[in-house]
């Protein structure tokens, strides 16, 4: 689908040379196929930028097989970094194309005799700084490693978490988690590789002569969505002292569940059995009060 697209664009006379994409898309939450879209984009010519916010600590990353043109947080092969010409205001901190006669003239940011590339420097000084946190990540990693069992022990944990969670809540709901719609039997869902699994909730969104009659729940209104969901998060928080994001997704209502280490499966029976509460609660109008 990718490939037709940029085969579109081409055929309308547009030139595509970038491509954002995330590692795990964060609203609706699963994983997103940036193995294959980079490889399309090697293939094709175009720059491939992808979002890793998501993917750090969270999936299997290897960014030397992968090969990416960029890839936040701020992972900018040295064939590359040349294309990042500024961090700071630009009347001053500004590296000039390499290619260009003012290559050559010095930088104010690199001290004379540095070692550290042009690049290095404009992501060296970070003004006011609280380096505290640094001095946790021995232990973080400690923490990995000792106690998790290391980080592919975690990996597959928050994998099969997620979806055993998912699956859960999806059947307190009576509702279904989003996925590939064409899995057979047997299927496992790439979509839902990763720490995070969402749900459908069984509220509508629009009026009866759309024709979603499938739920027992009555419809909400386009212009309530945001009291409905206001009224999930805030009760959630108050009485129950948890939050998982609820937001519109299509023509429903849907929340995202994530999977953590210090998680089990009784955490989102728990989580199946409020929510059902609450969905019960904005059938009878709690949200309007």
């Amino acid at each position: 689908m990718f490939k037709d697209v940029v085969e579109q664009a081409r055929s309308e006379g547009l030139n595509v040379k970038v491509a954002v994409f995330d590692t795990v898309a964060s609203l609706p939450g699963m994983r997103f196929p940036f193995e294959e879209l980079t490889r399309v984009c090697k293939d094709e010519g175009i720059f491939s930028v992808i979002d890793g916010a998501h993917g750090i600590g969270h999936i299997p990353l290897d960014l030397k097989e992968l090969q990416p043109d960029f890839f936040t947080t701020l992972y900018v092969p040295v064939r590359h970094q040349h294309l990042i010409r500024t961090t700071l205001p630009t009347s001053w901190g500004f590296i000039a194309d390499p290619t260009s006669s003012t290559a050559d003239k010095p930088n104010i940011l690199t001290p004379v005799g540095s070692q550290r590339s042009a690049f290095e420097e404009l992501f060296q000084f970070v003004a006011t700084s609280d380096d505290a946190a640094y001095l946790t990540v021995p232990d973080a990693v400690r923490f990995r490693t000792d106690v998790c069992g290391g980080h592919d022990a975690i990996f597959k944990y928050l994998e099969e978490l997620a979806i055993q969670g998912g699956d859960i809540v999806a059947a307190a709901l009576g509702t279904d988690v989003l996925q590939e719609p064409d899995l057979r039997a047997g299927d496992k869902s790439k979509l839902r590789r990763c720490g995070m699994s969402t749900v459908r909730l069984p509220i509508p969104v629009g009026g009866q002569e759309d024709g979603k009659l499938s739920s027992p729940y009555p419809p909400v209104a386009a212009e309530d969505v945001s009291k409905v969901v206001h009224f999930l998060q805030v009760t959630l928080n108050d009485e129950f002292g948890t939050f998982v994001p609820v937001f519109q997704h299509g023509d429903w209502l849907w929340t995202r569940l994530c999977a953590q280490v210090y998680l089990e499966p009784k955490d989102f029976e728990w989580l199946g059995g409020v929510l059902r509460g609450l969905v019960e609660r904005v059938r009878k109008g709690e949200y309007l009060a």
